[in-house]
C-alpha cells in the first residue's frame, strides 16, 4: 500500500498477490480519503504497464505487423495498455495509514505483467502459370489474443472441371480466421473472398490488423481444430484444400496446432527444430483433404483427421508456416539458415525463404525434398531412363537421376 500526494490530489495504488494492480485516483482531504476508498472501488484491466513514476499512467503495446510461408518471430513479451485513472471496474476496500500519507516524495514501483504475442509476415508466390488468378494458395494472420496464423493449399486438378480452386481454400481461411476472432463465421462464409491472404483486415494482403482482433476482444476461440471444423462444414464451394492453422495461447504459453494433408510448420528455437509438423497423406502425393460434401464430393477428411500438436513456447521462438510448395521444395537445414535473429527481421526472412522455395522449384537438377520422398516410395526413374538421360558432368558419365523441384504455389 502506498500513497502519493500531488498538492491536492492523491493517488491510491493496492496490489493484490496475484499481482493485479487496482488504482484510486481523487481530489480530497487527506483525511477523507481512506473513508473515500471503502465505498469505491477500482480495478484496472487484466494487462497493465504502468511505469515507474507516481505522476504518469502509460500503456505501451508491441506492434503486431500481420501479412504462403509464413514466418512469425512469435513471442515477444507484450505490455498491454494501461486503463484511464477513472476506469471503473470490481469491488476493493483499503484504509489508509497518516504515516503512508507523510511520505510525500516516495516513489512507487508497479508491476508489469506481461504477454506472449505473435509478431508474423507472410510472403506469397504464385504459381507462373496462375498468376492471372492469384494462384490456389491462401493464408490468413490475426493478431487476436496471442495471435495465430493459418495456410490452405486449393487442389489445382479442380481446375479441370473449370473450377477455380482459389474460392474453395481463400473461404475455408477466411471463415477459420472469423471463427479464431469470434465473429460470425456464417456471414462470413456467405461473403466473397479476393487475393491470397483471408486475413479478415486485410484483404488487399496488407499487414493491418482486423479492428476486432484486438487481445481484449470478446469470444476468442484457442481451438485450431475446432476452426477448421467450423470452416470445412460452412465452405460450402466447389473444390477442396489442405489446412493448417497454428495459433499461440499467452496463458497456457503454448503454441496449439491443427494440420490436415501436406501443408505444416516447424518451431525453432535457439537455431534447432524443436517441433516439426508431419504430413498426412493417403498415399503420396495425394493428402487428406477438405471437401464440401455431399455438395460437390463423393467423399471428405474431416477436421477429427487433423494431428494435433501442443508445445510450450519461449520469448524467441520462431514458427514456420508453409503448404506444400514451400515443403516439396526446401529443406529444414535450409530454412535455418534464413531466420530472423530479431521480430523487425520477419517480412525479410519471409521473402528470402519464398524466393529459394521458387528457385529449387525450377531447378531440374536439384535434389529436391518432392524428389527424394518419391524415391522413398519407390517412384525412382527406371534404369532405362536414367540411360537416356545419362550426362557429362565434372568431366564425368553419370547417369541420369530423377531430381528437381516441384513448380507450384509458395
Amino acid at each position: 500500500l502506498a500513497v502519493k500526494l500531488v498538492g491536492c490530489k492523491s493517488l491510491l495504488i493496492i496490489r493484490t498477490k496475484d499481482y493485479e494492480v487496482f488504482r484510486l485516483s481523487c481530489t480530497m482531504h487527506a483525511h477523507s480519503l481512506a473513508d473515500k476508498a471503502r465505498q469505491t472501488a477500482l480495478r484496472v484491466p487484466r494487462y497493465v504497464h504502468v511505469p515507474v513514476s507516481s505522476r504518469t499512467l502509460r500503456s505501451s503495446r508491441v506492434r503486431d505487423s500481420s501479412d504462403t510461408a509464413v514466418v512469425h518471430k512469435p513471442l515477444e513479451p507484450n505490455p498491454a495498455p494501461a486503463a484511464s485513472p477513472a476506469e471503473s471496474i470490481s469491488s476493493v476496500q483499503a484504509a489508509v495509514s497518516p504515516a503512508a500519507i507523510e511520505q510525500e516524495q516516495q516513489q512507487v514501483v508497479y508491476k508489469t505483467v506481461k504477454q506472449l504475442r505473435m509478431r508474423s509476415a507472410a510472403a506469397y508466390l504464385p504459381h507462373p502459370d496462375k498468376e492471372s488468378y492469384g494462384g490456389e494458395d491462401a493464408h490468413f494472420v490475426s493478431n487476436i489474443s496471442g495471435g495465430a496464423i493459418g495456410v490452405a493449399d486449393g487442389v489445382g486438378g479442380w481446375a479441370e472441371s473449370g473450377v477455380n480452386p482459389a474460392e474453395y481454400s481463400r473461404t475455408l481461411m477466411r471463415v477459420a480466421c472469423a471463427y479464431i476472432e469470434g465473429l460470425d463465421t456464417r456471414e462470413v462464409a456467405a461473403s466473397s473472398v479476393d487475393g491470397a491472404c483471408a486475413s479478415m483486415g486485410s484483404m488487399d494482403g496488407s499487414r493491418s490488423p482486423s479492428p476486432a482482433a484486438s487481445a481484449d476482444a470478446p469470444g476468442v476461440a484457442v481451438d485450431p481444430r475446432a476452426a477448421l471444423d467450423t470452416a470445412h462444414k460452412l465452405t460450402k464451394k466447389a473444390g477442396s484444400a489442405t489446412a493448417c492453422v497454428v495459433q499461440l495461447c499467452p496463458e497456457k504459453k503454448a503454441l496449439i496446432a491443427a494440420n490436415l494433408g501436406d501443408s505444416g510448420f516447424i518451431v525453432v528455437r535457439n537455431g534447432e527444430i524443436a517441433m516439426r509438423s508431419s504430413p498426412k497423406q493417403h498415399f503420396f502425393d495425394c493428402p487428406l483433404q477438405f471437401g464440401a460434401y455431399p455438395e460437390f464430393v463423393d467423399g471428405t477428411d474431416t477436421a477429427e483427421d487433423a494431428e494435433l500438436y501442443h508445445l510450450p513456447v519461449q520469448p524467441g521462438d520462431i514458427v514456420v508456416a508453409g503448404t506444400d510448395g514451400l515443403w516439396d521444395n526446401v529443406y529444414a537445414k535450409e530454412i535455418l539458415a534464413l531466420l530472423p535473429r530479431s521480430p523487425e527481421g520477419v517480412d525479410a526472412a519471409a521473402d528470402k525463404i519464398a524466393r529459394l522455395a521458387r528457385r529449387h522449384a525450377a531447378d531440374e537438377d536439384f535434389a529436391s525434398p518432392y524428389t527424394a520422398e518419391a524415391k522413398a516410395q519407390g517412384l525412382d526413374w527406371p534404369w532405362w531412363m536414367k540411360v537416356m538421360n545419362t550426362k557429362l558432368k565434372d568431366g564425368k558419365v553419370q547417369l541420369g537421376e530423377f531430381t528437381g523441384g516441384k513448380m507450384d504455389d509458395i
